[in-house]
């Protein structure tokens, strides 16, 4: 039943999305959006935030999945490796073990999606800030200038400045479609960029200017960012071999010499150490992948 409606949410996500479309002030066949976390206020209460932080993952990955969806294909995934392995191997902890990775296999591709559409964002940021700046050069408004990008610029900000277009086209103030695309894309670079077209349009100012030199900024930080990544590219490397030696080890060790760790699921004890190993391992590349991505 699970699968089956997690199959259905995909299926509408992909082949049949809600969107807003704009053309000439109005809408075709009518305005419908719905809300998302970006939408909302900051919860206060740790489940909340848990949600929305789970939320604004599946958002961020620019997958066309709603979080319901999505959170069903984590279930679905965590019920059929889990009790696959469960019903092929007559362990409890082997299920256990199968679901808990089948929960993490998707959770994990969505951060390493989430990761890469941030690195997108931030090379194409630098073009959009020229973009901006020869509109602002030539005269055009704020309004005007984000209306080009939206026409102009591809790839992930592309659709970002779309959405904003959107916005701008159902009668939606500048403030508010600046301050949801830095919510949507929750990077300095881009919360620094809806900062200062909000000041400007209240303050004045050589607007030009500055988004060239925000522009170059950018740049720098790039190329210093791509000097550091290749400086740690080894040690990051060395770290997931250490860190991958383990569980390869174990496994092959399961599938092919079996009764060397039997005891390890025979003997209570002995389960208890393998549960506290998989939680040492889980804790430890959590912490060294967090103390590398500080490096960087």
């Amino acid at each position: 039943m699970l699968i089956a409606l997690a199959a259905a949410l995909v299926v509408r996500d992909l082949f049949f999305p809600q969107r807003v479309s704009v053309t000439a002030g109005r809408s075709s066949g009518g305005l419908r959006r719905r809300p998302t976390v970006f939408d909302e206020s900051a919860a206060k209460s740790l489940t909340g935030k848990i949600d929305q932080g789970f939320d604004r993952l599946v958002l961020e990955t620019g997958y066309e999945f709603t979080p319901a969806a999505a959170f069903l294909l984590l279930v679905c995934s965590a019920l059929a490796l889990g009790g696959g392995l469960w019903l092929y191997l007559d362990e409890p902890l082997a299920g256990i073990v199968g679901g808990v990775t089948g929960l993490l296999l998707p959770l994990a591709v969505m951060v390493v999606r989430r990761s890469r559409r941030i690195t997108r964002v931030r090379e194409e940021l630098p073009y959009v800030l020229d973009m901006l700046a020869r509109g602002t050069r030539a005269g055009q408004s704020v309004e005007q200038a984000i209306q080009l990008v939206a026409a102009e610029a591809d790839g992930v900000l592309g659709t970002e400045f779309q959405r904003c277009g959107q916005q701008l086209g159902m009668g939606g103030g500048v403030d508010k479609a600046l301050k949801t695309l830095a919510g949507r894309i929750r990077i300095v670079e881009m919360r620094i960029l809806a900062t200062t077209l909000i000041v400007q349009r209240q303050t004045g100012g050589r607007l030009s200017e500055t988004l060239e030199r925000m522009a170059g900024v950018v740049r720098d930080r790039l190329n210093a960012h791509r000097q550091i990544k290749a400086s740690t590219g080894a040690g990051r490397a060395s770290t997931l071999i250490i860190a991958s030696v383990a569980p390869i080890a174990y496994a092959a060790m399961f599938l092919f010499y079996r009764p060397h760790v039997q005891y390890l699921f025979d003997d209570q004890f002995g389960r208890l150490l393998l549960m506290i190993a998989l939680i040492l391992e889980i804790v430890g590349l959590v912490w060294v992948f967090y103390l590398l991505r500080r490096e960087e």
